[in-house]
């Protein structure tokens, strides 16, 4: 007997050397090759002692990869480089990566995790945590920028409680900051924590936080192919229990170590000698490795135990019998996903009680198609222990008969709760304004179209109000956007208090509001609705330190005598508030034809001249300055002028109030700087010296404080000298903001910039004021000039400005000058330089350039 066993032990060993010189020499046929990130995770992922890759991913994808016929090479990387290399084309695969919406939206994964990995909470053994409460004052190591400490600190927030983080830079310091007494406990990945916290003496505690699936990932658009045979094998094979993916799992958690004889035996076999002892040496290994596998399974067990407790799936097995399927078994995870302790659940056809009322019929019907395919996926909607809805994606696979003859089904549940509900937002987002939460113009059009219908059917009217906030552009651009993101939200909530239930309250811009008025109006219950409005508005608001009165321009259209559809209602109320700005702002109108004639015009020429810089309508006009002593040219006024594609040549006065009242100015003042700019270099190199250019800026290039910064960068274009730009600013907008026309003067003058006060005489700036800025020259306005030697009050005032201007250092040039008795008259008392059609209308650069080189 003996004989016979040391004869087959020698066998064993000779077959086992010849298998593996066989497999020494045999090749793997040349395939697909596949760069996969190898960074050091154990046991999911990394390096063993014999510098192999090892772990559950390694051996997964090495298996798929056999079966693909795929050439795997690995590419080593610190985690903090893998992602970047998988962006960069340095990798094809990453493996063990948890979904996040950040990485979800850089990089493509699979559909069906691979596995689930959470953290947890190792301590001391002589500090006995219990419970979250138990952390109070708790100095705890975390992961430097970690996910883990977010998560704890979320879930101590509900206890009123907080810990002291210790922070580290790796899972191996914060064990070390344990043992060396710098922190009483450790949040670590439970994997890894398994392999060596006891070794440290430390124990685990009940807390657990942070679970995670994980997955292969590829960058976004690319080795879609990779991912998609990845989910082939992982649906196959976990429904096979000896499949390669249940392999892999078991040799993760727990290595796979096959007896095998020490060298010793094997000569002592070879040399015939000691049998009887080889016998018993034999004997005592086998029996160390199956006591060794024991504990090795047994903690397997317990690591399979915290994965399911982890898991964001629960896992359940069902017999048939007679009237249905009774639960035998639940993973415990479920009293922490759905709230349902296990023992509550081993009830005949227990799940059709929790299935959601609408999905109930469906569901069991779909059930019964389990016994066709052997497989069955489902998503449906169940209530939890507290009676909230949460949907689940149910996936069975039939087993057959057991021992005792029942057909046994097993399952899981996967909570979908959390993508419906992203889905639910999505859909919100669409119809909702995200910032007030009130309807957007989408789901306004739906609600006008729902008036509509109630109004045909019951023949009766009812009112849209166009509500716009005055000045609202001024508060964002003075006091900050972060006010008037707070006006917003209070303004919305004083209109809805002026709500009924069937009214509709919608924010379609910025600061537009539209309020539909849903039930049988007339002008004047509207008029009492609208006057209700504008003293909502009325009361002083507070924002912060700020206690601003703001006021409310409101149009009026009433179904279906000013429209029959929500486009035309809209529109026509639009129209109605338009015609409140320009009549004063603070109060309301009512559409009328009349009002849509004019309006309809404005806006028409709104879109067009919204796009007319874009499509290089715009033109510069010249008009020459000219020096009083000896007629020459000193300077020209570059003067814009709108080449409309079909309406012609439109004068400013027409749209430069426009672009005023939309917030274009600035974009056509910019472009007028620097079309005037760019003009004066190229009459330079003509051989054509005009001197200065003179360029108009409005209040609203003062107010956002730009305009400094780009006429630096114009001058940087364009190559012109600062000293040769003339600014020109009128009384009103210098005194609209005086300190800021002054701070931005300064740093005009800073630069070389001369500046002009335009249409002097005209507004009411104060001398004393006037003094301190660092103005260059004042233009009289042609206003006082028309009239000279017809009324003395206008000689008066022009000889008062230029008297002023002398005293104050100033050069004076008068505007409007058309007869030669007004240049006589001007020039007698002084002013230095004219500009009028005695001289020279505005011009296109070419036709001045053509008629004062001949001078």
């Amino acid at each position: 007997m003996i004989y016979k066993v040391v004869i087959s032990a020698v066998f064993v060993c000779l077959l086992t050397i010849a298998m593996i010189f066989q497999f020494q020499g045999s090749g793997s046929d040349g395939g697909r090759e596949v760069r996969v990130g190898l960074y050091q995770n154990s046991p999911k992922i990394y390096r063993n002692a014999e510098d192999e890759p090892d772990g559950l991913f390694i051996k997964l994808i090495e298996a798929i990869a056999e079966e693909e016929s795929w050439q795997l090479s690995y590419v080593d990387c610190e985690w903090s480089d893998c992602l970047p290399m998988l962006s960069n084309n340095g990798i094809d695969l990453m493996p063990d990566v948890a979904i996040t919406e950040k990485r979800d939206q850089n990089y493509d994964f699979h559909t069906l995790p691979v596995t689930h990995s959470w953290s947890g909470i190792w301590a001391r053994k002589d500090i006995e945590i219990l419970g979250i409460p138990d952390l109070r004052g708790v100095r705890i190591a975390v992961l430097k920028d970690s996910v883990q400490e977010a998560a704890l600190q979320k879930m101590m927030m509900g206890y009123g409680v907080g810990f002291k983080p210790v922070e580290v830079n790796t899972f191996d310091e914060g064990f070390q900051a344990v043992v060396n007494g710098r922190a009483d406990a450790v949040i670590v990945n439970v994997h890894y924590a398994n392999m060596h916290a006891r070794e440290l003496g430390l124990h685990e505690t009940p807390i657990m936080l942070n679970p995670a699936s994980l997955f292969y990932v590829t960058a976004a658009g690319t080795n879609r192919d990779l991912l998609n045979a990845i989910d082939k094998h992982i649906e196959q094979w976990r429904s096979e229990p000896d499949s390669p993916y249940y392999e892999a799992l078991k040799s993760a958690m727990v290595p796979t170590q096959e007896p095998r004889i020490p060298k010793l035996v094997l000569w002592a076999l070879i040399i015939g000698g000691a049998i009887i002892v080889i016998m018993f040496g034999v004997a005592s290994l086998l029996r160390w490795q199956v006591q060794k596998r024991t504990k090795t399974l047994s903690r397997t067990n317990i690591r399979f135990n915290h994965l399911l407790k982890a898991s964001p799936v629960v896992l359940y097995q069902l017999v048939m019998e007679e009237g249905g399927f009774r639960p035998v078994w639940v993973s415990g995870n479920i009293k922490r996903i759905f709230g349902y302790d296990p023992e509550e659940l081993y009830e005949l056809n227990w799940w059709q009680d929790v299935l959601h009322q609408d999905d109930r019929t469906n569901t069991i019907e779909q059930f019964g198609g389990i016994f066709d395919s052997g497989h069955l996926v489902h998503e449906y909607r169940v209530h939890d222990k507290e009676g909230k809805v949460r949907y689940i994606r149910d996936e069975l696979q039939l087993l057959g008969n057991n021992k005792e003859g029942k057909v046994e089904i097993v399952g899981s549940w996967s909570d979908l709760t959390d993508i419906y509900e992203k889905e639910d937002r999505l859909v919100f987002l669409s119809q909702y304004d995200p910032f007030t939460h009130l309807p957007n113009r989408q789901k306004l059009q739906e609600r006008v179209e729902e008036a509509i219908e109630r109004s045909k059917q019951f023949h009766e009217s009812f009112a849209i109000l166009s509500i716009d906030i005055d000045h609202f552009k001024k508060i964002n651009e003075t006091l900050s956007y972060q006010v008037g993101d707070a006006v917003i939200l209070r303004v919305a909530e004083r209109l809805k208090h002026i709500l009924k239930l069937e009214d509709t309250l919608a924010r379609i811009g910025g600061d537009d509001f539209v309020l539909v008025i849903n039930e049988d109006v007339d002008v004047e219950k509207v008029s009492k609705i609208a006057r209700k409005v504008i003293q909502r508005f009325s009361a002083p608001l507070r924002v912060d330190e700020h206690e601003l009165m703001i006021t409310a321009s409101i149009g009026v259209a009433i179904y279906p005598e000013d429209g029959r559809d929500p486009d035309t209602l809209l529109k026509n109320a639009e129209i109605a508030r338009y015609s409140a700005k320009k009549a004063g702002r603070n109060r309301f109108e009512f559409f009328n034809d009349r009002l849509a004639e004019g309006m309809h015009e404005n806006l028409m020429l709104e879109s067009a001249l919204r796009v007319a810089v874009e499509r290089d309508e715009l033109v510069l006009h010249y008009q020459p300055l000219v020096c009083f002593s000896d007629i020459g040219m000193v300077g020209v006024e570059a003067l814009v002028r709108w080449q409309h594609p079909t309406m012609g040549l439109i004068p400013p006065y027409k749209f430069i109030p426009l672009a005023e009242e939309t917030g274009l100015i600035g974009d056509i003042g910019l472009w007028v700087l620097r079309e005037a700019c760019q003009q004066v270099v190229k009459w330079d190199k003509a051989g054509l010296n005009i001197g200065c250019v003179s360029v108009n800026i409005s209040v609203q290039q003062i107010e956002t404080g730009l305009l400094p910064k780009q006429a630096k960068e114009v001058f940087q274009e364009t190559g012109l000298a600062p000293s040769r730009l003339f600014l020109e600013l009128t009384e009103s907008t210098i005194m609209q903001d005086p300190e800021k026309a002054a701070n931005a003067m300064a740093e005009f003058k800073e630069m070389g910039v001369k500046l002009a006060v335009d249409d002097f005489g005209t507004g009411y700036s104060s001398m004393a004021y006037l003094k301190r800025l660092p103005l260059d020259r004042l233009k009289i306005d042609r206003s006082f000039i028309k009239d000279i030697g017809q009324d003395a009050n206008d000689e008066a005032i022009c000889k008062a400005i230029i008297q002023l201007a002398k005293s104050l250092g100033l050069e004076t040039v008068a505007e409007g000058v058309e007869e030669e008795s007004h240049a006589e008259f001007l020039k007698a008392l002084g002013c230095d330089v004219a500009q009028g059609y005695l001289y020279s209308k505005p011009v296109p650069a070419l036709e001045l350039a053509a008629k004062w080189q001949k001078k």
